[in-house]
């Protein structure tokens, strides 16, 4: 089969300057702080695969168009063009950039079809080559047409789906719709669709009989006997409604705190290199010092030394040049061969060799001096360096007793919205029961028995495996036993649910969960779109203070080591969006866009208003 690369994402309108992020092959990370755009990167890719809305954001005011280029492994180069609130999309067999007029080579609706081709669902699964593939879509063992959407959502994660308590298998929600949901990964794992059978009874079907309206009866009073709201439907979507807004707040609020400890702990970084710098220095110093001092005790005892020979030489008359002290004879009446000459150039020689040896001692004093200024002002900046440490690990405490209650009012938020859905999910089952009482008719056909729909062990026990080497790759604390089961579709960590995990060890085992099916199924050639984009993979984890007693607090290398994996082992195209700074070593092997951070050149996703357009 076929796979994609994205090229390019761009917005376009009149008189608006394109904003545009390109997609490397490989790895590209968008980071930065809040509020830029770097979400909206990617409900803008899901959108653009189909989904059915993208919420406007002001920033988006005048962009009338998105671009999405993609490039299939045939070489064949494909634009999806598609306006901010269009139900149809264009498609341009070239590789397009900017407005046109050109007519598209083909116009396709966003909502898939399994009577007609003529929407993005059935044409990329063309492209990929598995158009017509079924899978389950209910118990009753009923077949649907696979949809391009149960792809993407397996690998176009959104930030609250990456640490929400929701296995990663069942994308959307919605009890009725678990059953499709495990069949495609069952045709992931496996390669093989469902074929058309005989279907089986219903699960509430199975319970009625000719007449027996009182079992649906008794079902519907059991479903109400678990509501514990004293509120409908209306009120409970309405409440709902105000805890994801609270949730909003408190996750912008986050965001905000993390990315200044991003820029608290890259500031600490940079002053812990500096500070090894001068020390460093201050210790080549020190030893130059050292060595200096031994020679200045050489010069000092050279200059004795020739003190003493001129002063010995003095009283002996060896180095006068006058009258001889031997004989009394003068100078113009002495012999060739007498001692003058000899004496006369041993003077010189001492004299040389003295003001020799003061300059060189005298340079030496110089340099010492100068160093000894350089170790004053080495030690000056170290003790700065202290109190500006100091300084910042007050402010980290302060931003992690921010982010301490952030964290609680959030995990508070999430619980009271679960609870909430699972009010909402039997309100709708009560509705479906009422509704099938109303049009039961008096007899029902016995049905054909269920044919079995589940995954084979040996695949199931793969998919295991490839999980645990990319925990163990990321080194994830912890052993990393993984299991998956197929009924519930959850998955286990070391024994532990991971909806039962600290939002931090949900958002690495969904992301390794989606990391994993890309790399087994693009090695094996099985199916899979050729990409995945993750939103907040790693922007929950902390340096661990006591992992002996918090086992769920993730090393410090976990970020780094996620990173190094994709980029050693990639499973394809990986986009990664995350509100920390990623690790220096992956500059030179990524796409990197950081925005609105210090050093960066882009403010966000779109350029500032007041930019104009170049040609």
């Amino acid at each position: 089969m076929n796979r994609l690369t994205l090229v390019h994402l761009t917005f376009l309108g009149v008189g608006k300057p394109p904003a545009t992020v390109e997609f490397s092959p490989g790895l590209t990370v968008i980071y930065g702080a809040s509020e830029t755009g770097k979400s909206y990167v990617e409900k803008s890719v899901d959108y653009m695969l189909g989904a059915s809305e993208l919420k406007p954001i002001p920033e988006d005011e005048g962009y009338s168009r998105i671009l999405l280029g993609l490039r299939v492994d045939d070489g064949r180069v494909l634009t999806l063009s598609r306006g901010l609130a269009d139900s149809t999309i264009d498609v341009f067999n070239s590789d397009l950039r900017q407005l046109t007029t050109a007519p598209a080579d083909a116009t396709l609706g966003f909502k898939h079809s399994s009577t007609s081709q003529r929407n993005i669902s059935r044409y990329l699964l063309k492209v990929l080559g598995i158009d017509g593939l079924k899978i389950l879509r209910n118990s009753r063992g009923e077949v649907r047409l696979l949809n391009f959407r149960d792809l993407a959502r397996l690998s176009v994660i959104n930030d609250s789906r990456m640490a929400g308590e929701r296995s990663p298998v069942l994308t959307t929600g919605l009890p009725q719709n678990e059953t499709g949901e495990k069949s495609v990964l069952k045709l992931l794992l496996t390669g093989q669709d469902e074929p058309v059978g005989p279907t089986a009874p219903g699960t509430v079907e199975k319970k009625v009989g000719k007449g027996q309206v009182e079992i649906l009866d008794r079902l519907i009073d059991d479903n109400r006997e678990k509501l514990t709201i004293a509120a409908n439907q209306s009120e409970l979507r309405e409440q709902l409604a105000r805890l994801q807004s609270s949730l909003d707040n408190a996750t912008s609020r986050s965001g905000q705190l993390i990315a200044s400890r991003s820029a608290l702990v890259q500031r600490r970084r940079d002053l812990e290199a500096s500070y090894s710098v001068n020390q460093q220095r201050a210790s080549e110093v020190r030893q130059l010092l050292a060595r200096f001092a031994l020679l200045r005790e050489q010069y000092e005892s050279d200059l004795e030394r020739l003190r003493m020979v001129g002063e010995a030489g003095n009283l002996l008359g060896y180095f006068q040049t006058g009258t001889c002290v031997f004989c009394g004879a003068e100078p113009e009446h002495q012999h060739p061969g007498h001692h003058l000459a000899e004496t006369t150039q041993l003077v010189a020689a001492v004299a040389a060799e003295t003001r020799k040896t003061t300059e060189l001692h005298r340079d030496l004093l110089s340099t010492i001096e100068d160093l000894d200024a350089q170790r004053a002002d080495l030690n000056t900046e170290s003790a700065r360096h202290d109190d500006q440490l100091t300084g910042i690990d007050s402010e980290l405490r302060a931003l992690e007793e921010q982010l301490e209650p952030l964290t609680t009012d959030t995990r508070e938020v999430l619980a009271a919205r679960s609870r909430l859905e699972q009010e909402l999910a039997i309100h709708a089952q009560i509705e479906q029961l009422e509704e099938m009482k109303a049009s039961l008719s008096n007899a029902l056909p016995a049905p054909p028995p269920a044919r079995s729909d589940g995954i084979p062990a040996a695949d199931v026990s793969d998919f295991e495996r490839a999980i645990h080497q990319t925990l163990q790759a990321w080194h994830v604390p912890g052993e990393n036993r993984v299991t998956y089961n197929p009924t519930s579709a959850e998955i286990a960590v070391d024994g532990r649910p991971r909806g039962s995990r600290g939002q931090g060890m949900r958002s690495i085992i969904h992301a390794a969960f989606v990391v994993s099916l890309a790399r087994r199924n693009t090695a094996r050639g099985l199916i899979h779109p050729g990409f995945v984009m993750l939103d907040s993979p790693v922007v929950t984890y902390r340096q661990p203070q006591n992992r002996e007693a918090d086992p769920e607090l993730m090393t410090y290398d976990v970020v780094e080591h996620f990173y190094r994996d994709l980029l050693d082992d990639p499973p394809g195209q990986v986009i990664i969006i995350e509100n920390g700074t990623p690790p220096a070593t992956i500059t030179e092997r990524a796409r990197i866009y950081p925005f609105d951070v210090d050093g960066s050149e882009r403010l966000g996703f779109f350029p500032p208003r007041d930019q104009t357009p170049t040609d």
